[in-house]
């Protein structure tokens, strides 16, 4: 009998446990898991070391922490950064919703074409803003406060504006945070159902009435959503308090931790102690949002099939126009007109002086490095190009995968990694990279390229995530389980079926990616070294050591450089990127 029974093969199951997908998935939710949370939780333990009074040895204690509230500076930077993601919250929301509403739900003139211009700030550096702003609005050498001057007949210490303020980083933040809040709002106004509207119509409401007390109501979780993400994202900003305030005396919580961070006298545990307060202070807003705001999804759409509507707002949709082209004005065409015209001068002196103007600016940053300043502005345009092409893939890749196990397999694994995903999003850059600098310090990708690689991939890969399933979840299971049906492996089956029905999305990814991690900043600024300088930190090189004139030339050709994968990108994801 028991010569009948087949002899138990343990090896056949673990090669059923161990196929190309399991695999796979396992290895790149494991990389996935320790990327995202291991800084953070080495941030969290340094956050309780303490340095001695030599700066060599540490204690555990809770010093760090008391500092925060004792110490000169600290206290009121924390306080400027309230202050500065208030406004920069209600400045972005004021004119994201507006913006949304005029392009989604009215007859403005040219909205189609109009629209892509209103995205272009988000594409755009933030800190390149500022230094086009400063030369634009600094009391002395501010082009529209000469020009002011010149109007009025006054002399040199009169002025119309001042950017160097924390008022003058919450303009530039807003405007430049401005299609985030778009973004989350004018997808519910196009899917709203116009009967809603025409229902307070019929009882007398007018215009204006309607939009407050319907329209804008109904997107509410949109708004608020918005709002959360660019409170976060200013909370977190670098690039411009350290152009327009902290020169100014107007210190922020990122400047603070960039001082803690870096330099001869660096206390890496005590930005580790502020960056988790920030950090602390965004999650709680993100959890905000996804448990309370997001849930709040009033019915917009129903199930009759409607167009949306659009209200004739007849004279006033020539001011609708007239407040998106200024928007366009001050957000895309003045800084990139301001930056060229500083660009081409030897030494800028708010004069624009045609027979001065030359390309020596460009030549200088692009192709002659015998400065450090400019060395590292050189360097740093071949490191992004290297960072930025292999950064793009390597997380799209790891997205593709990260996608495929939380919309394919659906398990307890999946709603973790998905989880996962979310807290890169959540935390500011500059937090993880404090986080990615504590963990890394000692080891052999230390000072080179790979930390930053690290950091730029570990905080932006849930973008590109987030670009694929959108495409997933629109495909049918069923192509998939024909193919392997069909004895195709899960490899054969994800290059042959999957990858080909997904390419739009992942190209499109990738050049967002590309465009994210050329621009990118607040994680460069904390992870470089000599040698390794990005094209933004080349911009705070020049910024620091140089004159405004090779600062600006080199902005321009960053933002050049932007413009183009900007179109490209809206050639290959369609017009509809992004705001869909």
């Amino acid at each position: 009998m028991a010569d009948t029974l087949a002899p138990v093969q343990p090896d056949s199951t673990w090669r059923r446990f161990f196929t190309q997908e399991n695999v796979v998935t396992i290895v790149v939710g494991f990389i996935v898991a320790v990327a995202v949370i291991l800084p953070l939780v080495v941030l969290l333990v340094s956050s309780f070391l303490v340095l001695d009074d030599m700066g060599f040895d540490s204690e555990w204690g809770f010093d760090n922490y008391v500092t925060l509230f004792t110490d000169r500076i600290i206290p009121k930077a924390m306080l400027n950064s309230l202050y500065v993601s208030s406004g920069t919250c209600l400045v972005s929301t004021v004119l994201g919703v507006s913006l949304a509403w005029i392009n989604a739900r009215t007859n403005s003139p040219g909205r189609d074409s109009i629209e892509p211009y209103n995205l272009i700030p988000f594409f755009l550096s933030p800190f390149v803003g500022a230094i086009a702003w400063h030369n634009l609005a600094s009391p002395k050498v501010g082009l529209l406060n000469v020009w002011y001057r010149d109007l009025f007949g006054l002399d040199g210490e009169q002025y119309l504006l001042n950017v160097d303020t924390l008022w003058g980083v919450i303009w530039v933040t807003g405007i430049f945070f401005t299609p985030l809040v778009y973004l989350f709002v004018v997808g519910s106004l196009r899917r709203m159902d116009p009967s809603l509207e025409d229902s307070a119509r019929t009882t007398g409401a007018g215009l204006l009435r309607t939009t407050l007390t319907i329209t804008l109501p109904l997107v509410t979780p949109a708004i608020l959503s918005g709002a959360i993400i660019v409170f976060v994202t200013s909370a977190g900003e670098f690039g411009v308090p350290f152009k327009l305030a902290a020169p100014y005396g107007w210190e922020t919580l990122t400047t603070q931790i960039f001082t803690k961070a870096v330099g001869d006298d660096a206390n890496h545990y005590m930005g580790a102690t502020m960056s988790m307060v920030l950090g602390i202070i965004t999650v709680l807003l993100i959890w905000v949002q996804r448990a309370y705001i997001a849930p709040r999804s009033y019915t917009t759409v129903t199930g009759k099939g409607f167009r949306p509507n659009v209200l004739d707002l007849g004279r006033w949709k020539w001011v609708a126009f007239g407040f998106n082209i200024l928007y366009i004005l001050v957000a895309v065409i003045l800084p990139i007109l301001c930056l060229a015209v500083v660009s081409l001068h030897p030494v800028w002196t708010a004069e624009i002086v045609p027979s001065d103007m030359s390309m020596n600016n460009y030549v200088k940053t692009l192709f002659w490095w015998e400065e450090d300043s400019i060395r590292a502005a050189t360097d740093g345009i071949i490191n992004s190009f290297i960072l930025a092409f292999s950064g793009a893939s390597i997380a799209m890749v790891l997205a593709l995968v990260v996608s495929y196990m939380i919309h394919r397999t659906r398990g307890f694994g999946a709603k973790l990694l998905d989880f996962l995903c979310v807290i890169p999003i959540g935390f500011p850059g500059i937090v993880l990279a404090m986080g990615v600098l504590v963990t890394y310090i000692k080891t052999p990708i230390y000072a080179t390229l790979w930390i930053l690689l690290l950091g730029y991939i570990t905080r932006f890969f849930p973008y590109g995530q987030r670009n694929i399933a959108s495409i997933m979840l629109a495909i049918s299971e069923e192509l998939d389980q024909s193919s392997r049906m069909a004895g195709a492996t899960w490899f054969t089956t994800l290059r042959r079926i999957t990858i080909p029905l997904l390419k739009p999305g992942i190209f499109a990814g990738w050049v967002l990616l590309f465009v994210i991690f050329l621009r990118e900043l607040s994680i460069s600024i904390i992870l470089y070294s000599t040698g390794t300088e990005t094209l933004s930190v080349g911009v705070y090189y020049l910024a620091n050591f140089e004159n405004e004139a090779l600062t600006s030339a080199l902005s321009m050709t960053q933002t050049v450089v932007l413009l183009i994968c900007i179109f490209i990108f809206r050639r290959v994801a369609g017009k509809e990127a992004l705001t869909a």
